[in-house]
């Protein structure tokens, strides 16, 4: 069966997309993208175009508007590399698949339940799942608070009422994509806050933005990069997973807009205990399709459920490196609407493969890496058991030196 891929985004999750869509059906992608990023637009698996403000709603549907039903095979299956364009597809889901496409992803009212980080802590309360100490600042008069009942988290509706609070704090947006476009000086993806000074500096940058949810106040887990994990599931119309992976990060990125992005990830066996609390939320909701969950540890040890991604995560690839090519349960489910059991070999399915995902050289985990995990690393990296997704031996040479760029400049960060 033919079929077209679209992808929206040419970062590290848009490319790859590209060379797996590309090794398992010799596919090549249609990527739409607002800047020219050279290791995806150089790749000979994509068919790169640059469109200003595709990010935004209105010329995104623009776009898929005038082109449906031009592509040379049907049908042509979208996905996308960031919050807001899954945002926008699953809230133009219906539409979209009138014209012909396929969205690979839940619907809105769900997506728009969850992606807001309070409700989807609210979920983990009612259902056992652990989640850090929150403060739930809304920056909106008709924010919902009874949705919080009977939680453990206490809503602040005024900047005095912060004052006496204990840090260092985690202060982060509840709703991502609503953050995206908001225009805060200085805006970071997560804050560290070691002061009041610093906490309400803040709080009066955001509520002079046109962002209209809540900030999230939060206890700060751990400083280590160790104590993340990585959980990505894709589980059937019924919600049961069918594909489960899970890596423990042994590096994150250290950029105001990427702070908390794994930069590299290690398997170290599944953590079946935090797969089966990531069940129990994808039975739950009846959740279809890809997600992907963030996990923290204490200083004890205890995990915490960070927030769930309703799409692949950038570093999605670390599950082709674990035996399942993360495109094929896509692909298989909801375009060729076959059952995974069948579609998918036992190892495929299994995906337990020993895996170390990196975006950034040797020297890098040798420097930020500790203990016995540094010395699995450093072991897998000199055995060369190891892979990133912008290196591809099977790309153009201009791919390859645009890959090579950025996996080494990559140190710049450290």
């Amino acid at each position: 069966m033919d079929f077209e891929p679209i992808v929206l985004g040419g970062d590290t999750l848009g490319y790859s997309y590209a060379r797996e869509l590309h090794r398992c059906y010799s596919s090549k992608t249609t990527m739409l993208a607002g800047a020219d990023i050279k290791y995806s637009s150089a790749s000979r698996f994509t068919d790169y175009h640059t469109i200003e403000d595709i990010d935004k709603e209105q010329r995104l549907m623009e776009w898929l508007h005038a082109h449906a039903g031009h592509f040379d095979a049907q049908p042509v299956v979208i996905a996308g590399a960031s919050d807001w364009h899954v945002r926008n597809l699953s809230k133009h889901k219906q539409e979209l698949e009138e014209l012909g496409y396929v969205i690979p992803y839940i619907d809105f009212d769900l997506l728009d339940d969850i992606t807001q980080k309070d409700r989807f802590y609210a979920r983990c309360d009612r259902l056992g799942i652990p989640y850090p100490k929150t403060i739930v600042v809304p920056f909106s008069d008709s924010y919902d608070d009874s949705v919080l009942a009977g939680t453990s988290m206490r809503v602040v509706r005024e900047k005095r009422e912060l004052s006496g609070l204990s840090y260092p704090l985690i202060a982060k947006p509840s709703n991502s994509a609503d953050w995206h476009y908001a225009d805060i000086p200085g805006k970071n993806k997560v804050y560290i806050v070691s002061s009041e000074q610093e906490l309400f500096s803040i709080y009066d940058a955001v509520a002079a933005s046109s962002y209209s949810h809540a900030l999230l106040i939060q206890e700060r887990l751990s400083a280590s990069d160790e104590s993340l994990h990585t959980l990505t599931t894709f589980s059937d119309a019924n919600g049961t997973a069918i594909v489960a992976v899970s890596g423990d990060v042994l590096v994150q990125d250290r950029s105001a807009t990427g702070i908390g992005n794994p930069l590299v990830i290690m398997s170290t066996g599944k953590h079946h205990d935090l797969l089966e609390a990531a069940g129990r939320f994808l039975a739950d909701t009846g959740y279809e399709g890809y997600a992907n969950f963030d996990v923290m540890d204490d200083a004890d040890g205890n995990p915490h459920f960070l927030e769930v991604n309703t799409r692949p995560g950038r570093n999605t690839y670390y599950v082709s490196l674990a035996g399942c090519p993360f495109v094929k349960p896509l692909i298989e489910h909801f375009v060729m609407h076959h059952d995974l059991h069948d579609a998918l070999s036992a190892k495929e399915l299994a995906a337990d493969d020993d895996f170390l995902f990196t975006m950034v050289p040797r020297s890098v985990i040798d420097h930020e890496t500790h203990g016995a995990k540094h010395d699995d690393a450093m072991r897998m990296f000199d055995s060369g058991h190891w892979s990133s997704p912008l290196l591809c031996r099977e790309d153009t040479l201009r791919q390859r030196f645009w890959g090579r760029v950025n996996f080494e400049h990559m140190r710049l960060k450290f």
